[in-house]
């Protein structure tokens, strides 16, 4: 009898138990159907077991359109073997995975749609389900996908504007340089013809050949224009240079500058002296026009020293070389330096120092055609050093 009671007890019970969990399927369920956010639960085959209120109308088909027909069906075939792909991996990892497909609408017209698919193990799987289930969460891209499209094309209409731009005015920049060159060629005649109409004029006249003179001061200003008529040709045939790289020994270099400087230093005591220089990948025609800027530019700051001294150091860095020109002339103010590599960044006076304002914004704009710097350090009446950093591997930017 006891037996019996038990039997029956352990049977009401179990009709308790399955009663609840069939109220919380009732409830998982309910929750399912009214969740905001469209849900579908697919078999192992990716056939639809579940469908929620908010994924029939996202997908506009009935539920009854959609129960136990494989979701493929209602895809674009370009995206069935997105699906199946995308159900393959988040069975074969556990985790939840994210794909887009398109959707065809009952009228044919295709909808991007984010699919998240998340594998789990049924409580009891039937046969044809195998072992998996598949809760599939799908967010509408349609809208994202179309402004991400006009960005493209917005992206794309502003590149092409940007290259027109560019091409324009890489056209009028060889358009500026031929007019300047031309102008520079057809200045210097004339320029040549009254320099010597000026020097005539004042042997004529017997002016002493000073700057004080009206003759001798027009003299020196058609001196200067054709100095500076140089300086922007130097600078022309440096930025239109085709660049071509190899190895070049500095050494060389130097020695040729310094056979070009010989006439600037007669009747001067000057001693130029150098380290070792190293052998680098560059230009030649670069090199020298650096090395010639940099030591025209002692020889001409030290022309008040008795005894001129200007020395080439060398310091070799990681990953490029300090090369300097020390001398032990004018110097300058730090507070200025900036100011050196600008166009006509002239420090100290014409009248004290010739040139032009052209020389050193030439090695700048030179130095950065092969990703190198230039630079300088000095003080006043004690000299200055003027450097560049040559990278050991440079690169060419034009």
């Amino acid at each position: 009898m006891t037996d019996h009671t038990e039997v029956l007890a352990l049977q009401q019970r179990v009709q308790a138990l399955e009663a609840e969990v069939q109220t919380a399927q009732q409830a998982a369920r309910a929750l399912f159907a009214e969740a905001p956010t469209p849900y579908l639960l697919l078999g192992a085959q990716g056939r639809i077991q579940y469908v929620n209120a908010v994924a029939c109308g996202l997908l506009n088909r009935a539920p009854g359109a959609l129960l136990e027909r494989p979701l493929a069906q209602f895809l674009v075939p370009a995206s069935q073997g997105s699906l199946e792909a995308l159900l393959a991996q988040a069975a074969r990892s556990g985790l939840r995975h994210w794909g887009e497909v398109q959707v065809l609408q009952p009228d044919d017209t295709p909808l991007d749609v984010l699919l998240e698919v998340n594998a789990q193990t049924p409580a009891n799987p039937s046969p044809a389900d195998a072992a998996w289930q598949f809760r599939v969460v799908l967010t509408e891209i349609t809208a994202y996908k179309r402004a991400h499209a006009q960005l493209l094309d917005e992206v794309a209409d502003q590149q092409e504007r940007i290259e027109a731009h560019a091409t324009r005015m890489r056209l009028l920049n060889q358009e500026l340089g031929q007019v300047m060159k031309v102008f520079l060629k057809e200045l210097h005649l004339p320029l040549a013809r009254a320099l010597n109409f000026l020097a005539l004029a004042r042997r004529t006249a017997q002016e002493p050949p000073v700057g004080s003179t009206p003759l001798a001061a027009a003299e020196q200003a058609v001196q200067q224009l054709l100095a500076l008529a140089a300086s922007i040709e130097r600078y022309l045939r440096m930025r239109d240079m085709r660049i071509r790289l190899h190895t070049v020994n500095l050494n060389t270099v130097l020695q040729e500058v310094l056979k070009k400087l010989q006439p600037s230093l007669l009747d001067r005591d000057v001693r130029i002296t150098a380290d070792p220089l190293p052998t680098v990948q560059a230009d030649a025609r670069a090199l020298f026009l650096i090395l010639d800027e940099y030591l025209a530019n002692a020889v001409k700051f030290t022309k008040q020293r008795e005894q001129a001294r200007i020395h080439v150091v060398v310091q070799e860095q990681d990953g490029e070389y300090f090369i300097g020109v020390q001398d032990n002339g004018a110097g300058f103010n730090m507070r200025q330096k900036d100011k050196l590599f600008q166009l006509f960044g002239r420090l100290h006076s014409s009248q004290t120092f010739e040139g032009t304002g052209v020389g050193l914004m030439t090695v700048s704009r030179c130095c950065q055609r092969f990703g190198a710097r230039a630079w300088a350090e000095g003080k006043v009446d004690q000299g200055a050093t003027f450097w560049f950093a040559w990278p050991k591997v440079p690169r060419v930017l034009d």
